[in-house]
């Protein structure tokens, strides 16, 4: 009977010894790791930094292909450069926005026609680098480019013009004249004007409330085709107002802020 025991007590012993070794390899690999990870973090930050030189040293590129005369090319690259620079939300966390207003001054100096690049600089320029009168400087070379005459969608940039004075400067009366001026340059065009009107007036009166914070971002939302802009009003609208529901046609239907005077609105139905 004593022989039959000692395997067992055996096996038991060699059992406890292999989850010994492999706790002290366990503890050994942390241990590791804990030292190496200010090293990996400054070589990935290093790395970062690099590719920010390198963001710099093709903005200078593109500028070379316009002095060659291939101005259209050079846009486009920075377009693509700032698309990808834009996105890559992990290099923005450690480096922040410094080149966005290096890539939008550059590219609508080389392609001064490009309405899409004003419109995007708006959000990207005022909230993300937090540069809302570098975001001004390039929307009123927007408004030097386009009118209604030759973009009927030119509105479109004193509506976004509206929202950085408004939301990020503080300037309510500014505010108001670039939703006027939005109102008569839709009128143009054949759009209806009045309710920016009323936006503008309703802002000028009070400036502070969350409801006209809220109507702010809603004509931002309707007044954008871009989903990532629209995306933005539309958490921008869900933290001011009320999120009801989710319709199962992908319609969110938001409750806004009452009115000045108490009075309580009908629910928007937006859809991205």
């Amino acid at each position: 009977m004593t022989t039959a025991a000692l395997p067992r007590r055996r096996s038991h012993l060699s059992l406890a010894g292999t989850l010994a070794a492999v706790g002290g390899a366990l503890l050994c690999g942390i241990l590791v790791v804990q030292l190496q990870l200010p090293m990996l973090e400054r070589i990935n930050l290093e790395a970062i930094e690099n590719a920010e030189v390198r963001k710099n040293r093709n903005i200078a590129l593109a500028n070379t292909l316009g002095w060659l005369g291939y101005r259209n090319l050079g846009a486009s690259w920075l377009w693509l450069e700032l698309i990808q620079y834009y996105g890559d939300a992990r290099a923005r966390a450690q480096t922040g926005y410094g080149l966005a207003y290096e890539y939008f001054d550059h590219m609508l100096r080389l392609d001064p026609s490009f309405f899409q690049g004003y419109r995007l600089s708006s959000l990207v320029l005022a909230y993300w680098a937090g540069q809302p009168e570098k975001a001004i400087e390039i929307l009123d070379r927007g408004l030097q480019q386009f009118n209604p005459q030759n973009n009927p969608d030119a509105w479109r940039l004193y509506v976004d013009r509206a929202l950085i004075n408004f939301m990020f400067l503080g300037d309510a009366e500014a505010g108001r004249n670039d939703y006027y001026q939005a109102a008569a340059w839709r009128e143009q065009v054949g759009l209806p004007g009045d309710d920016f009107r009323q936006l503008g007036d309703n802002i000028a009166r009070s400036p502070l409330s969350r409801r006209s914070r809220f109507d702010v971002w809603l004509s931002v939302f309707n007044a954008t085709s871009d989903r990532d802009t629209r995306l933005f009003a539309l958490k921008q609208l869900a933290q001011l107002g009320t999120v009801l529901r989710t319709l199962p046609t992908g319609e969110v239907e938001i409750l806004p802020p009452p009115l000045p005077d108490g009075i309580e609105g009908e629910p928007y139905r937006l859809r991205l």
